[in-house]
């Protein structure tokens, strides 16, 4: 069975991760984890913290001369920002002397000090951030290069920021593939500056916007998941596992909530035969699951992303003194839309990865 684990405080030293039920003799091209961390790092809409950091990783065990070694994958990241830190996220020494008592509404600053029952905030906020997806981005790029032994290739894109619609149609992977590398992985540069200026705009004015992204993921064979137990199967794993991300508030597997509105019919896919494909799908009305399994089509996950909540505060009450209060002010980025989906691609290739190494044709 793999599964993995992060650990880490948005300023303390580090993040780490490590994955565990690795095959051994599979090749990890460290060079490729950094490639996609810089993608999570360099999309448009990012804050100040993103100007201090470069994220790059380290293997502390697990690998040796570029190969699994079986035992488990640890992975590191350093917090440059931690040096401005120190004094406060100390292990042993962290000044306490200055709490943060003001929750920021719309994060887990309220319900996690009641939870655990924190004076300072800080304790709640540090682990809550949005940094942690950094280590799952990099979990997910070793999933990635182990989900090509299936040939499988992940792509996200951006649907909309906002009221701005930037890319609605089904494509070919082609066109995934292509765009890649392209701003809010949509080929239309008028769509791009649009989005630029809207994203300068809300910069300027000191508001966030949210929006709507999707993922996909192509050649996934057919089969994984299951319709046996609930909690095996892949739809709601998926989306469990993108509703983990920061911001996402809603998650759909293609037009679902189209589909819902949509004139009586049927809401499936026919299912056809040629020499070359075998029996085969035509369509993807469900976007590539049924019944908890994968049909051979592309998986197609959208996913609603709420503006960043620490650029619109609100008013909060100070949990020390009970006053009414504004809460505490940290950096934040003007949208999380571009990064969030680099953050998906990941977060759905270790779900697969999952997935895939319990199917009857792994490894």
């Amino acid at each position: 069975m793999i599964r993995f684990l992060t650990a880490g405080e948005s300023h303390g030293p580090g993040l780490t991760g490590i994955i565990e039920g690795l095959p051994a003799g599979r090749y990890i091209d460290i060079g490729k984890i950094d490639e996609e961390l810089a993608r999570r790092q360099r999309v448009p809409g990012r804050g100040g913290r993103m100007d201090i950091e470069s994220d790059r990783v380290r293997v502390l065990s697990g690998l040796r001369g570029g190969y699994t070694l079986g035992s488990p994958l640890t992975l590191s990241i350093d917090n440059k920002d931690h040096v401005n830190w120190k004094a406060q996220m100390d292990a042993v020494h962290g000044a306490t002397d200055n709490p943060v008592t003001a929750p920021r509404p719309g994060h887990a600053d309220f319900p996690g000090a009641v939870k655990y029952g924190f004076a300072d905030i800080r304790n709640v906020l540090e682990r809550a951030s949005a940094r942690e997806t950094a280590m799952r981005t990099a979990l997910g790029a070793v999933a990635k290069q182990l989900l090509a032994h299936w040939g499988i290739e992940i792509y996200s894109r951006v649907l909309a920021l906002g009221p701005l619609a930037l890319d609605g149609a089904t494509s070919e992977l082609a066109l995934w593939r292509d765009r890649v590398r392209q701003p809010y992985g949509v080929g239309d540069k008028e769509l791009q500056r649009q989005a630029d200026e809207l994203i300068a705009q809300c910069r300027r004015e000191g508001v966030s916007v949210g929006g709507v992204f999707e993922v996909a993921a192509f050649n996934v064979p057919v089969g994984w998941g299951s319709y046996v137990h609930w909690d095996r199967r892949l739809d709601a794993q998926i989306a469990g596992a993108l509703m983990s991300i920061p911001g996402i508030k809603g998650v759909e597997f293609g037009q679902a909530f189209a589909l819902a509105v949509s004139p009586p019919g049927t809401a499936g896919d026919e299912l056809a035969w040629d020499k070359e494909r075998g029996v085969h799908y035509v369509g993807n009305v469900n976007a590539g699951l049924a019944g908890g399994t994968t049909t051979g089509q592309p998986i197609l996950a959208r996913c609603a992303v709420k503006p960043v909540p620490t650029l619109m505060p609100g008013l909060t009450v100070d949990l020390r003194s009970k006053k009414v209060t504004a809460p505490l002010a940290e950096r934040s980025d003007t949208t999380m839309v571009p990064a969030a989906a680099v953050v998906a691609e990941h977060v759905l290739a270790l779900t697969l990865l999952v997935a895939g190494h319990s199917a009857p044709d792994r490894y």
